[in-house]
């Protein structure tokens, strides 16, 4: 065995189970085929950004759809949003300055009207490379929410300083969570690499899944819910019965 095969050897275990807890509500169990240990780090050069191939694109786009799934179903997000730019008041297609003005923007709103809003949003590109993003909202009192013409919310505020806003309440918290993990795209990954740019954005101290086991499992009749080349997945309603199946 050569030293860097040894040294990838060291770095990843294999075949390991991790069971988390999402809110209190659902228990994940995931058995993923290769895992980095913790505290390890390959000493290799990590290649540029846009340069990975189509494998670890592949897996890129599962860790962060897993990712976004997490943040939405551990969170209590209320509203359903779609953000869009008014273009007599923004180029709706400089992404940077959209991410980054309406950053500043809700962060300045929540010191003004004394809110915790904070959010959890995806950038999507219109076939004629124009930006908007789709997310949820948390936060936002009913008040400073007006009914529109057509029956529909509307947030002055927002419109006022960017341009048009959609909003519906969230009534499936886990539906509307895997709903968002369908906008993680190849053509989105593509998209935001080519201007250095992230594939979601989220307000700081967001609730995450808290692991509450690692092990390898004694069960190997787990009828999985869901399966790639990556991991195995099952939720549970109950953490005992989770529990049950590890070593």
């Amino acid at each position: 065995m050569t030293e860097k095969n040894e040294s990838f050897q060291s770095l990843y275990e294999r075949d390991i189970a991790i069971l988390k807890d999402y809110g209190g509500i659902k228990q994940k169990l995931s058995l993923n085929r290769s895992l980095r240990r913790k505290g390890y780090e390959l000493d290799e050069k990590r290649p540029e950004r846009g340069t990975c191939n189509l494998t670890k694109l592949d897996e890129s786009l599962s860790r962060t759809r897993s990712t976004l799934f997490e943040l939405a179903y551990c969170n209590k997000f209320e509203l359903f949003v779609t953000l869009t730019l008014d273009p007599k008041k923004y180029d709706r297609n400089d992404l940077k300055k959209f991410k980054t003005d309406l950053s500043h923007w809700l962060r300045n709103y929540n010191q003004k009207h004394k809110t915790s809003l904070k959010y959890l949003l995806i950038p999507e590109m219109h076939k004629d490379n124009s930006w908007h993003m789709h997310g949820f909202i948390m936060g936002l009192p009913l008040e400073h929410l007006t009914e529109n013409q057509n029956g529909y919310l509307d947030w002055f505020a927002y419109k006022e300083k960017f341009g048009f806003i959609s909003i519906d309440p969230i009534r499936n918290r886990e539906a509307a969570a895997k709903y968002m993990t369908k906008y993680i795209t190849k053509d989105l990954s593509k998209s935001v690499t080519e201007l250095n740019a992230n594939m979601y954005y989220c307000s700081q101290g967001l609730n995450r899944a808290v692991e509450k086991k690692r092990g390898t499992l004694s069960a190997n009749n787990i009828p999985w819910d869901f399966i790639n080349d990556y991991c195995k997945v099952k939720w549970f309603d109950r953490f005992e019965d989770a529990t049950d199946l590890f070593d």
